[in-house]
């Protein structure tokens, strides 16, 4: 017989500064169910917080970059990652407050949740937000 521990809340930090520094209880907005090691953006417009939206950079004739938006979500403010979620948080119903990780922190590479169909590139993207913020991500337990 094997016994299978699942995650405890905040197993994907490795370090952080003070737990009253790092951390930000935020409004998860409605219409998501967010795991643990999910990587959010804030919506500007309201101040709440979702999965991060994926973007792309395109390169127009006049050899200019520009940042296009990748999903259904519009560059609202949510596609810079300011956070990761350190505890499971159900807001299908209605918004509901979550805790995140949101500054001066390592954490554990495996167990950070991207958007689905997020390729290298939009990672490494993700990664540079979060290191802007004094968030690292690294392998190992």
């Amino acid at each position: 017989m094997s016994i299978e521990e699942k995650d405890r809340p905040f197993s994907i930090l490795k370090y952080e500064a003070d737990k009253n520094y790092s951390r930000e209880v935020v409004k998860i907005a409605k219409g998501q169910n967010l795991k643990m090691g999910t990587v959010v953006g804030m919506i500007a417009k309201d101040e709440t917080y979702k999965i991060v939206a994926l973007t792309k950079e395109k390169t127009v004739d006049d050899n200019t970059t520009t940042i296009v938006q990748a999903d259904d979500s519009a560059l609202d403010g949510s596609e810079i990652a300011v956070g990761i979620v350190l505890q499971d948080v159900d807001a299908t119903d209605a918004a509901t407050e979550g805790l995140i990780v949101a500054r001066d922190a390592i954490v554990i590479e495996d167990k950070v949740i991207y958007p689905n169909d997020a390729m290298a590139d939009q990672k490494k993207k993700i990664l540079k937000d979060l290191e802007n913020r004094g968030i690292v991500v690294r392998k190992g337990a």
